[in-house]
């Protein structure tokens, strides 16, 4: 197939950063989750 067209390394870079951000986001969000949990748990442990 030389008929593809190639993708400038700029655009193919920011493709990349944006991937990453965005699986940073998902995995920052259940990480922020397990926290709280954590942190909910620890607190009633706490209280008795």
């Amino acid at each position: 197939m030389s008929t593809s067209k190639y993708i400038p390394s700029e655009k193919y870079r920011q493709m990349l950063v944006r991937d990453g951000d965005r699986r940073f986001q998902e995995w920052h969000n259940r990480f922020l989750d397990y926290q709280r949990a954590y942190l909910e748990d620890l607190n009633k442990r706490r209280l008795k």
